[in-house]
């Protein structure tokens, strides 16, 4: 008996690492126009792009190969969020009033293009986040829905980093963390597709994973602009720069068990800001001369 368990053991570890055996299949420049800060929906059938100062939006849809216009809007491009049946996406717009700066979110649906406010602009909110029906955001010291339309679905968790603070909205309650006691601030912080861990970097001291507690799981060295592949898989850029501009960097996939490691830019680019979508086994990501690059893995 114990000799049996013995080979089952090796035949899982076995499994395990050629699970996570990561091979590109192919690489592509996605079209011909420029696109900075690509983001993914959920199954990786569109991909929305903007500006490199992220004015306007553009969602390129893969089923036809065809482009449309979200927005015009200065900030429309910053971190857009795919509604959970991608009918929608949700975007910033700002604008100025005595000169301040004021923030609110809109949406764009695809099948009619049709533009609905969703949040009026105000002077401070976060990340929005894909709730049923619309979305979740931190806005004036506390935790927003917008929806089209009655809900029940109770609220999920959400994060999001106010300089200082990693904080984490959770069980009707906000719990401030603070994993990296010796971090200048937190920044790039999302929740894992499990809803278990936290995928943060901490400024000046690098990438890292925890528990919604804020215990450290995983340490992952230099990785800027880190975004989730699958729970076990993270893909960011290691960017170095002369203190003018970018001269180098490429992408990388990590295992969050360290034992992993891939490239998935080519060595003459300089390739930056990746996102990532595991169910169509892609990702994409832009290089300094705003081209966008899509890579699909086996």
């Amino acid at each position: 008996m114990k000799k049996l368990l013995s080979i089952g053991i090796v035949l899982l570890s076995i499994a395990t690492l050629s699970a996570q055996t990561i091979t590109v299949e192919k690489s592509y420049r996605l079209m011909d126009q420029q696109g900075f800060h690509p983001q993914f929906n959920t199954t990786g059938s569109m991909l929305a792009f903007t500006t490199e100062s992220y004015t306007g939006l553009d969602v390129y849809n893969f089923s036809n190969n065809a482009v449309v216009k979200v927005s015009e809007d200065p900030g429309a491009g910053f971190q857009p969020v795919f509604s959970k049946s991608s009918d929608k996406v949700f975007f910033k717009n700002i604008l100025y009033e005595n000169r301040l700066r004021k923030e609110g979110i809109k949406s764009y649906e695809f099948n009619n293009n049709t533009k609905t406010t969703m949040l009026e602009p105000r002077r401070v909110i976060k990340q929005p986040q894909a709730f049923e029906n619309g979305i979740l955001v931190y806005a004036d010291a506390r935790l927003l829905k917008a929806t089209f339309g009655k809900t029940k679905t109770p609220v999920t968790d959400y994060v999001w980093s106010d300089g200082n603070n990693l904080n984490i909205y959770r069980d009707n309650k906000i719990q401030r963390l603070n994993p990296v006691g010796d971090a200048n601030g937190y920044i790039w912080a999302s929740l894992s597709p499990n809803g278990k861990m936290i995928l943060f970097t901490a400024a000046g001291t690098g990438t890292f994973v925890s528990d919604l507690n804020g215990k450290i799981i995983a340490r992952l060295g230099y990785l800027n602009a880190p975004v989730w592949y699958n729970d076990n898989m993270v893909v960011g850029m290691q960017d170095k720069d002369n203190g003018e501009y970018v001269t180098e960097s490429k992408i990388l996939m990590k295992s969050i068990d360290g034992k992993v490691e891939k490239v998935l830019s080519t060595p003459n680019q300089i390739a930056m800001y990746p996102t990532a979508a595991s169910a169509a086994k892609k990702v994409a990501y832009n290089t300094v001369k705003g081209e966008i690059y899509v890579v699909e893995l086996k």
